[in-house]
C-alpha cells in the first residue's frame, strides 16, 4: 500500500490475485487432507460410543483439537 489512505492499487490487487491462483492447488490439497482428518475424528468418536449428533457437536466445538 503506497497510498496514505491505505487502499491497494490495481497492480497490488492483481499481484494478490496472481499469488492466490498460484497457491490454489496447494489449498485444494490441504482442504482435501483436512477433510480426511475430520472424517477420521468423527468416525472415531462414533466408534467410541458417541451418537453421530454428539460426534458432530464435538467436532464443531473442538475441531481436531485433542
Amino acid at each position: 500500500m503506497d497510498k496514505p489512505n491505505g487502499k491497494l492499487t490495481p497492480i497490488e490487487l492483481q499481484m494478490m490475485l496472481d499469488d492466490f491462483i498460484k497457491n490454489m492447488p496447494f489449498q485444494i490439497k490441504y482442504f482435501t487432507e483436512s477433510a480426511k482428518l475430520y472424517k477420521a475424528r468423527f468416525d472415531s468418536l462414533v466408534a467410541a460410543g458417541f451418537t453421530e449428533a454428539q460426534a458432530l457437536q464435538i467436532l464443531k466445538a473442538r475441531g481436531l483439537e485433542v
